[in-house]
């Protein structure tokens, strides 16, 4: 492959990367595989600094191994210390060497090829010195997007500590949700993206209940045909508190369709079977378990055996039959039940 050839894929990779990976570990092995493909390097060890802390990931390839190590200082050598605490690049003919640097230091890179190899030709360390600079600007990217993640996570966890406090709504822990998608993520062939958004969509599902009349979220009786009208604007609610921010737009069909049905008879719009999204049909059963399991403050909850009889008799008919198997898989597994307090 060409040298522009080889540039313009080693760019593209590594935009793909500042858009696909969201943990800073993946990023550094992904960004240590671009250098030591690109550069035909036997070894190469790329450290980044983690964001708002004083950790480092540090990913080192040499020949066919690999090492990947993550903490603070003390996993550093005395070169790559130097690496980070120096502004300068160092070019030589077997050893190229650069601090990623946007106003602060962001991590480094150090690439060496052997004895026996070929020297770096002058458009190699050009070019070297050309992607550097585009990582360090990827890196900072990469960081505000980080930052941006965890405000949009801080206002999700105010609406949701304020929903729990007013609404009756989930009694499943955060981090309960998130083992529970993880469980399932394999069966259904679920990316990290959606992972996400599922996730914040579990939070936020019944954020459009604020609104509503306690004594009409409370109630025990059947509801009038007003009340329930009234009932079922609550998911076009809940995506009007989040419509303006934008890393939060995959969320909105989640919370906006989680009440319809597979045959077609829920809310807001009639949709059915495939025509539902995948994460709206993937919450519904969370969130219907969750009512059923735990119960609400106005009903109690019932035992695990009559609810997995309930979630069988729902499948084709309120649920997706393959998410209600896939989750009756996954909540025999003693680290769900155990997540669950199931006995």
């Amino acid at each position: 492959m060409s040298i522009n050839l080889t540039m313009f894929s080693s760019y593209h990779t590594l935009y793909r990367l500042a858009t696909t990976f969201t943990d800073i570990k993946s990023f550094a092995i992904g960004i240590a595989k671009i250098y030591k493909s690109a550069f035909e390097a036997d070894k190469v060890t790329v450290v980044l600094k983690t964001i708002n802390s004083a950790q480092y990931v540090k990913v080192s390839f040499k020949n066919q191994s690999k090492i990947i190590k993550k903490g603070g200082v003390s996993i550093l050598t005395k070169v790559e210390k130097n690496i980070l605490k120096q502004e300068n690049e160092i070019i030589l003919n077997k050893r190229l060497v650069y601090p990623f640097t946007f106003i602060k230091t962001l991590g480094g890179i150090y690439i060496k090829r052997s004895k026996n190899l070929k020297k770096f030709t002058p458009s190699e360390k050009k070019w070297f010195y050309s992607l550097c600079e585009e990582t360090s600007l990827t890196l900072k990217i990469f960081a505000l997007y980080k930052e941006q993640q965890k405000l949009i996570l801080s206002y999700i966890k105010s609406i949701s500590n304020f929903l729990s406090q007013h609404v009756p709504t989930s009694r499943l822990h955060t981090k309960h949700i998130l083992q529970i998608l993880k469980a399932m993520e394999k069966e259904l062939s679920l990316s990290k993206a959606e992972i996400r958004s599922l996730e914040f969509a579990a939070l936020l599902h019944d954020a459009g209940k604020m609104g509503l009349p306690r004594k009409l979220l409370k109630k025990r009786k059947p509801l009038t045909a007003e009340e329930f009208e009234l009932i079922t604007k609550h998911p076009r609610k809940g995506t009007e508190l989040i419509k303006d921010l934008e890393s939060l737009k995959p969320v909105m069909p989640i919370i906006l369709y989680h009440h319809e049905r597979y045959d077609g008879k829920g809310y807001p719009s009639g949709l059915k079977k495939n025509q539902i999204p995948l994460g709206s049909r993937i919450l519904s059963v969370i969130d219907s378990f969750d009512a059923m399991y735990f119960g609400r403050p106005y009903r109690k909850g019932i035992s695990i055996e009559i609810v997995k009889e309930e979630l069988k008799k729902q499948r084709g008919k309120q649920f997706d039959p393959k998410i209600v198997d896939v989750f009756l898989k996954i909540l025999r597994r003693k680290s769900i039940k155990k997540v669950l307090g199931i006995c």
